[in-house]
């Protein structure tokens, strides 16, 4: 099936083979007719691209795996900032079949180098998000297109990263912070403690999303992953208050604002938001 719909996602997926490699991923198009359109695009792109048959570069293994796979991603500016560092550093005219692990503690070096010119310091998740990266785009090249890859060291390329920070609110504090901040933000607040939920998808919930009747949320997680959230009886009734339920379910305008100055009020230390 060249064209077919993902269970809870909009948009339509494209899929092929061509030459005994399969092609897919997302058109990034709600109606049909446009993803056929994306589809004829991207068959003849397959048409022009090297064979499996022919060595790849770090621009073909990096090429591929942004027009096939990364840029219909959510986190495709992420990914495509990380790339151009890949192929600055390690040069867009090497062999991805020669790569060794001595290439590859290269530019742990000199990235971490470029960053420290510039009167700053680069932490070790940084780094090792880069090798996660170039580690996806060939593995991709290899899966997808039959390129011979290099058998890295990756567990012991990556940087040690230091201990996950921890911070609780206490019952006092949760009091504390709800009594300065504004209704609006109150309801985030007490949203955001109940489900677990990270900052992106509270700020952003559409009211598509939410299912009063089931007494459920479901949101779009990392990976692209739906993730559904039973409603308290608490929020359910919060949320069966609004009558105007288009769009945004909370009012995020000046978040950044109101949030900071609530945790002043509050008189609350190294508190952020994800500790909700």
């Amino acid at each position: 099936m060249p064209l077919y719909q993902r269970p809870g996602s909009p948009y339509w997926q494209y899929s092929f083979t061509l030459h005994g490699v399969r092609f897919r991923g997302s058109t990034g198009e709600t109606d049909k007719r446009k993803a056929k359109l994306v589809e004829g695009d991207r068959h003849h792109e397959a048409k022009q691209r090297k064979t499996h048959k022919e060595p790849w570069r770090i621009r073909d293994c990096f090429g591929a795996y942004w027009s096939e796979h990364a840029k219909f991603k959510r986190s495709d500016k992420f990914v495509e900032r990380n790339l151009a560092e890949l192929s600055r550093i390690l040069g867009p005219d090497t062999m991805i079949a020669d790569l060794t692990n001595a290439d590859i503690m290269d530019y742990r070096a000199k990235r971490r180098g470029d960053v420290q010119k510039r009167g700053k310091s680069m932490q070790a998740h940084t780094v090792n998000r880069d090798l996660n990266c170039l580690r996806a785009a060939l593995n991709h090249a290899n899966q997808m297109h039959g390129q011979p890859i290099p058998a890295l060291a990756w567990k012991r390329l990556k940087v040690d990263e230091p201990p996950g920070r921890k911070r609780f609110l206490s019952q006092k504090e949760y009091r504390r912070l709800l009594d300065v901040s504004d209704p609006g933000l109150q309801k985030i607040i007490i949203f955001a403690v109940a489900t677990g939920l990270r900052k992106s998808n509270v700020l952003k919930l559409d009211w598509s999303e939410v299912d009063l009747a089931s007494a459920q949320v479901t949101v779009t997680v990392k990976g692209d992953k739906l993730h559904m959230v039973r409603l308290t009886p608490q929020l359910r009734a919060m949320l069966a208050m609004t009558r105007e339920r288009n769009g945004r379910v909370f009012d995020a305008k000046n978040f950044r604002k109101r949030w900071d100055k609530a945790v002043v009020d509050a008189k609350l230390e190294d508190f952020h938001f994800h500790d909700l």
